[in-house]
C-alpha cells in the first residue's frame, strides 16, 4: 500500500529530518536531484548523448534542478539552466545550489519576455519552476513557458510535481504543464493521483530521498493507493478439501423490465470474482433472460405494472437473507416507489451490503440515508453522489470531501466511481484506484463493479478491502481487456471475461 501525503504534510517530514535527526537540506536536495538523474538515464539513456533545459523558479523546487543541472553537466550532457527568477531573490539551499552551478560557468540563461522562449532545440525540459509550494496560478513568463511547453511534443520531466498542479487536491491554478513523467520525492502526492493533476503528471516516479519515515509515519496518511500485493491478498490459494459452501453465497436484489441486462452483468461478474453460489431475486418478467447464464440461480419476484419489484415479493426474498453472507442491491432496479418498501425492509440486514446505481438513487429520493446499515458499501457515480449529499460537486476533491462525510456520518464505506475512482472508509482514510482505461467508460461496467464487490463481501473481506479492491480488480480486468480488445470497441461483459486473467496475475496459484 502506498502512503500518499499532503505538501503540507511533505514539508512536516522534511523539516522534522533537518531539525530532529541532523539530515541537512542540501543533502535532501542532493539525493532528489540524483534520483531524478536516475529517472533521465533510465527513460532517455546516456545523458552525454542529450540536450537539456533545466527550467528552475525561485524557491527549492528551482534548488532541486540546480542541484539536478550540476550532475547533468558533469556527466557530460548539453545543459542550460533557464532561471525563471531575479538571482537576488533565491535563498537558502536554492541559491547554494545556484552559485555552485555559477561557479562551474552551467550556462545559466535568464529570459526578459516571452520572445526569449525558445526550446526547440532540446531533447528533454525539466520543470522545477513551482513545484508543490504553489499558492496562487502561475504568472508573467512562467505562465508563457507553461502555455508554449503545452503546445508542443517536447519530452519534460517534472519534478517533484508540475508547475501549475496542487499537490494535495489535483487542481489546476491557471495552467498545469503537461509533463512526461514526473518524478516526485519520497511519497506520492493526492494531486498527482486526482484529476486533472493526473492527466498532467504523466508516468509517475516515486523515489526515496532517505527521508527518516517510520511504520507510524506511514500509516498516518489521509491517502493510499493500493498496489498488486494488496489485492493478491483478497485471492489467497484455496484449499484443497474446498467446496461451493466455502467462498460466499451472494444474494444480488436487481433488474427490472427492460434492464435485466444489469442484473446478469452484477451476477456474472459476482462469478467470475470467485464466490461460490449467487441467487438473483428479479422480477419474474426478467427471469429467462438473468437464466441465460446457467451458474446463476435466481428468485422470481412479484412486479408492479412497470415491471419492477413488488413489496409483494418479500415474503418470498427473506427467507434468503439467513442464506446469502453478502447482498448486492441496486443494479437496474428501477424507481418505483413498491420498490423502496423492499429496500427499506432489506436495510435493516445485519449483513455485508453493497448498494449501486437506482438502489442509491431510491435512497436520495426517499432520503434513506439516516437508515443505512454501518457498514455497508456504497457506489456512486458522481450524479449518484451529488443526490445523495444534496449539492453539486465539480471537482474530484469535493467529491472525495462530501463521501468522507458520509462515510463518517453513517459509518458506511463509499466508493465515488471516476477515471480515480476513490473509495473512502469510515475513518475518513481515502484508496485510490489507478488500474482502469476509458473502455470502462460505457453502461454496464457499474454493474460488473458492483458484483465484484458483492462477491468479495461474501468471501469475508472487510467492507473497505471490498470497495478498494473491487475497483483495483476491475480496473486491472479492463486493462487485460484492451491490451487485447482496444479501448473503443470494449464491452463491460469483456471485462468479466478477463476477470479470470486478472486474478492469475494477482495469484497465479488463484485462478
Amino acid at each position: 500500500m502506498q502512503s500518499l501525503f499532503t505538501p503540507d504534510q511533505m514539508r512536516a517530514f522534511d523539516g522534522r529530518a533537518i531539525s530532529e535527526f541532523g539530515i541537512p537540506g542540501p543533502v535532501l536536495m542532493e539525493n532528489a536531484a540524483l534520483q531524478a538523474l536516475a529517472v533521465i538515464e533510465q527513460e532517455y539513456g546516456d545523458v552525454e548523448l542529450l540536450s537539456v533545459a533545466v527550467l528552475c523558479g525561485p524557491g527549492n523546487n528551482g534548488g532541486d534542478g540546480f542541484a539536478l543541472a550540476r550532475q547533468l553537466f558533469l556527466r557530460g550532457c548539453d545543459v542550460d539552466i533557464w532561471l525563471f527568477s531575479d538571482p537576488q531573490a533565491l535563498a537558502g539551499d536554492a541559491k547554494t545550489n545556484y552559485e555552485i552551478a555559477r561557479k562551474l560557468a552551467i550556462s545559466i540563461l535568464t529570459p526578459a519576455g516571452d520572445e526569449d522562449l525558445d526550446f526547440g532545440e532540446y531533447d528533454l525540459i525539466v520543470d522545477a519552476l513551482l513545484g508543490t509550494g504553489l499558492t496562487r496560478a502561475p504568472e508573467g513568463l512562467m505562465a508563457s513557458v507553461i502555455e508554449l511547453l503545452n503546445e508542443t511534443d517536447l519530452a519534460v520531466i517534472a519534478l517533484d510535481i508540475p508547475s501549475g498542479v496542487d499537490g494535495g487536491t489535483g487542481a489546476t491554478l491557471g495552467h498545469g504543464l503537461d509533463a512526461t513523467h514526473t518524478v516526485t520525492f519520497q511519497c506520492g502526492k493526492p494531486g498527482l493521483y486526482l484529476y486533472p493533476g493526473r492527466k498532467h503528471a504523466g508516468q509517475v516516479h516515486v523515489v526515496p530521498i532517505s527521508l527518516p519515515l517510520s511504520v507510524d509515519d506511514l500509516l498516518k496518511a489521509d491517502y493510499y493507493v493500493p498496489e498488486h500485493e494488496d489485492v493478491a491478498s483478497l485471492f489467497p490459494n484455496r484449499p484443497l478439501d474446498a467446496h461451493k459452501g466455502s467462498f460466499g453465497r451472494l444474494l444480488v436484489v436487481a433488474g427490472s423490465r427492460g434492464l435485466s441486462g444489469a442484473a446478469r452483468l452484477c451476477g456474472a461478474a459476482a462469478l467470475r470474482s470467485g464466490v461460490g453460489l449467487v441467487t438473483m431475486a428479479i422480477p419474474e418478467s426478467t427471469r429467462s433472460d438473468v437464466a441465460r447464464q446457467p451458474e446463476l440461480m435466481t428468485i422470481p419476484l412479484p412486479e408492479t405494472a412497470g415491471g419492477c419489484l413488488s413489496a409483494a415479493g418479500w415474503s418470498a426474498l427473506e427467507p434468503y437473507l439467513a442464506w446469502a453472507d453478502a447482498i448486492a442491491v441496486g443494479p437496474g432496479l428501477g424507481k418505483a416507489s413498491e420498490t423502496v418498501e423492499l429496500l427499506e425492509k432489506l436495510l435493516a440486514t445485519t449483513k455485508p451490503l453493497v448498494i449501486d446505481a437506482d438502489g442509491l438513487n431510491l435512497i436520495a429520493a426517499h432520503k434513506l440515508q439516516a437508515q443505512l446499515p454501518r457498514g455497508t458499501v456504497l457506489t456512486p457515480h458522481p450524479g449518484e453522489l451529488e443526490r445523495l449529499v444534496g449539492r453539486g460537486l465539480p471537482t474530484d476533491a469535493q467529491r472525495i470531501a462530501a463521501a468522507r462525510e458520509l462515510a463518517q456520518s453513517r459509518q458506511v464505506t463509499v466508493l465515488v466511481k471516476g477515471a480515480t475512482s476513490a473509495t473512502v472508509t469510515p475513518d475518513g482514510k481515502v484508496y485510490l484506484n489507478v488500474t482502469g482505461n476509458p473502455g470502462l467508460a460505457s453502461g454496464g461496467s457499474g454493474d460488473v463493479l458492483t458484483g465484484i464487490i458483492g462477491a468479495l463481501l461474501a468471501q469475508g473481506a472487510p467492507a473497505g478491502a471490498a470497495a478498494w479492491g473491487g475497483a483495483y480488480l476491475h480496473g486491472l480486468a479492463a486493462d487485460v481487456a484492451a491490451d487485447v480488445l482496444g479501448e473503443v470497441a470494449m464491452l463491460p461483459s469483456d471485462v468479466i471475461t478477463y476477470l479470470p486473467s486478472a486474478i492469475a496475475e494477482l495469484n497465479p496459484k488463484a485462478e
